[in-house]
């Protein structure tokens, strides 16, 4: 309550500061299926654009998300392997992923980013610090929302081509690679345009993809990566733009295998007994649906599922199946550009529910039966986002989140922001995350509490003709995280407590003759505290949790630059990237230190044909460029050099 009260002032003080004198800002696009417009947001955001993408040099989604300041991007190994993520110190399960409006997160809040291609998304947003006040459960380290190309109301097509090779180290003392040359590539098709587009009445638009990954891999061993996605979507618009209606589904097929023996140790050809496979498929449908009821306000309905099905295989006793569905309902009521003399205001008001279901295959194994469950969390929520005399700004969301087994909770979130003038903004916040327990964590520890966190972050960005600044502070803590110990029960508890602080710095330098610097730099501290008892300190995972020391693969400092050319129909860039030394366990008792590493990438491509119909290119591609051999986590080699070279046309009329 005394923290609603503060922000109450707070906010009392802050539209007495909004100035008069109106900065014409662009229309800002909102953020995901919320109140907030990316411009005016007081929260730290970084928007990544499908040209960004394109030129990017970035082979996966991880790859690029290495660009945002504040995130730790880890991955076990080559291409198709884990991808973690953990962002200002949080837990790799603590970031909520949504494609097209739907929440896709594994059960237990993990996600792995390799299995999405790069080569259909329209725009990534990343909002980092808790959200709950805007997205519910599971926002607790970040919030990553993925948009796929959409329906457009002209006729578009896209095609991509590439071809290239993975270079392995030379052999090493485990004989895990030989210096061989492996190969990959790529296809992509996109095709999108306007069903009847003479006519008046009803309008409706379409878009039809499909990608593939073909991966050989890096080492001697099969190491084989493999992706294919179809998208398609249809839009509805008809009664005169007050009625509209998106649909959007996506099937995901995907296997990564790595040589690995049944007890997943990577070692000599000696000690592996065979190569593990793991099979996803996903499948994702959406309806979204809004009518305008009276001029600016409309009543609302999202309709959402995602399926998602694993097939682990090994040469051992290994063997699992398991499937998850999401079912999510979501009723809303929206105001838009409601305004008197003083203030703008976007409002929305809702409920929402979540049907989870979950079970491993019924011939999978003696555990068939353990982790079979049908819960449900419903919500209610509100947000607001207000608008002085363009100029200050204000984003308020609050819900209350209601578990079927674990306990309601109220959420709060309140950001602001102020321009000072047209090219300074002041920004900062306060939110609140929570994450309830996963039904591995919950099928011997009912009673669990879900974790929670709590952040604090101020900020400015500045941006001119010529360079762009953005910097932000912030502190939270984490707490009632859930943890594993071997001893006692249940086996799950929630013992463990986190804080961190850091600094984030991003920006832009435009030099003359199209020469451009993009950097990014983050400074973060993290630490384990309360850590005081022996069940923490004698059980299983003490090695990531030591009192007052730092948390495991979180590096103090880390970051990098982008340094990019175009020259008539040329455009060449050139990245680096810097991960700071960090712990990380040899066992669950033992900890040691990976070194640091840098990881240089080239990208260029040259536009042979363009003119108002159409455009073409030849581009290629080069990652890990000099071949260095590196952990990003203790005991898994990263990847060699990738070199790829291909073809992008695009086409509208």
């Amino acid at each position: 309550m005394n923290t609603i009260i503060r922000l109450v002032l707070i906010l009392t003080v802050f539209s007495n500061l909004a100035y008069s004198s109106s900065i014409e800002l662009t229309s800002p696009n909102k953020i995901g299926n919320t109140t907030i417009k990316t411009q005016r947001f007081g929260g730290s955001t970084t928007i990544i654009t499908e040209d960004e993408i394109k030129t990017s040099g970035a082979q996966s989604l991880g790859d690029l998300l290495k660009q945002v300041p504040g995130l730790s991007v880890k991955q076990t190994g080559g291409r198709g392997g884990l991808i973690s993520i953990f962002s200002r110190g949080n837990e790799s399960d603590h970031n909520l992923v949504i494609i097209d409006g739907v929440k896709q997160n594994d059960v237990g809040g993990s996600f792995n980013f390799e299995y999405l291609s790069i080569n259909n998304i329209e725009s990534i947003e990343v909002l980092r610090g808790p959200m709950a006040g805007f997205f519910g459960s599971s926002a607790l380290g970040s919030v990553i929302i993925i948009n796929t190309k959409r329906p457009s109301d002209k006729t578009e097509i896209s095609l991509m081509n590439s071809f290239g090779f993975n270079q392995s180290f030379k052999k090493d003392t485990v004989g895990q690679t030989d210096g061989g040359i492996f190969f990959v590539n790529e296809q992509a098709i996109s095709v999108s345009g306007p069903l009847n587009k003479d006519s008046n009445d009803i309008n409706i638009g379409y878009i039809l993809s499909y990608e593939r990954i073909d991966d050989d891999g890096y080492r001697i061993f099969n190491d084989a990566f493999n992706n294919k996605v179809l998208n398609a979507g249809i839009n509805i618009v008809a009664l005169d733009d007050k009625l509209k209606i998106q649909t959007m589904v996506s099937d995901r097929w995907a296997t990564v295998r790595y040589p690995t023996s049944s007890s997943g140790g990577v070692g000599a050809y000696s000690s592996v007994s065979g190569t593990q496979r793991d099979w996803r498929h996903l499948n994702s449908r959406s309806i979204n649906t809004s009518y305008e009821i009276y001029e600016n306000s409309s009543l609302g309905f999202d309709f959402s599922y995602f399926f998602n099905k694993r097939v682990t295989r090994d040469s051992g006793s290994g063997n699992v199946d398991w499937w998850e569905k999401k079912k999510t309902y979501n009723y809303y009521y929206e105001i838009e550009n409601y305004n008197n003399d003083l203030i703008t205001l976007d409002a929305k008001i809702g409920y929402e529910y979540l049907d989870e279901t979950s079970n491993y295959h019924a011939n999978a194994s003696s555990f068939a039966t353990d982790y079979g469950h049908n819960t449900y969390i419903d919500s209610i929520y509100s947000m607001i986002s207000l608008n002085f005399n363009d100029s200050a700004f204000a984003d308020i969301g609050i819900r209350k989140d209601d578990h079927e087994y674990h306990g309601s909770k109220y959420n709060p979130t309140v950001f602001l922001s102020r321009y000072m003038s047209s090219e300074l903004k002041l920004r900062g916040g306060y939110s609140r995350g929570i994450k309830y327990p996963g039904i591995y964590e919950t099928y011997s520890a009912t009673s669990l509490d879900p974790e929670e966190s709590e952040s604090y972050e101020i900020g400015m960005d500045y941006e001119n003709t010529l360079y762009a600044l953005s910097l932000t502070l912030f502190k939270s803590k984490t707490d009632n995280m859930i943890a594993y110990r071997s001893s006692g029960s249940p086996s799950y508890r929630n013992l463990d407590e986190a804080r961190s602080k850091g600094i984030e710095v991003s920006g832009l330098f435009k030099l003359q003759n199209e020469l451009s610097i993009k950097y990014w730099l983050t400074y973060l501290e993290t630490k384990a505290v309360n850590v005081n008892n022996t069940v923490q300190q004698n059980s299983y995972n003490y090695a990531n949790w030591q009192d007052d020391e730092a948390l495991l693969r979180r590096p103090k400092t880390s970051g990098g630059l982008i340094i990019s050319k175009r020259h008539n129909n040329l455009y060449v860039s050139a990245d680096a990237s810097y991960t700071g030394g960090r712990w990380d366990y040899q066992n669950s008792s033992t900890r040691l230190y990976n070194e640091s590493f840098w990881d240089f990438g080239l990208y260029g491509d040259y536009l042979f044909s363009s003119d108002d119909l159409y455009q073409s290119k030849v581009f290629i591609q080069v990652s890990n460029l000099f071949n260095d051999k590196r952990e990003e986590i203790l005991n898994f080699t990263s990847p060699g050099r990738t070199a790829m070279i291909g073809f992008r046309y695009d086409t509208s009329k």
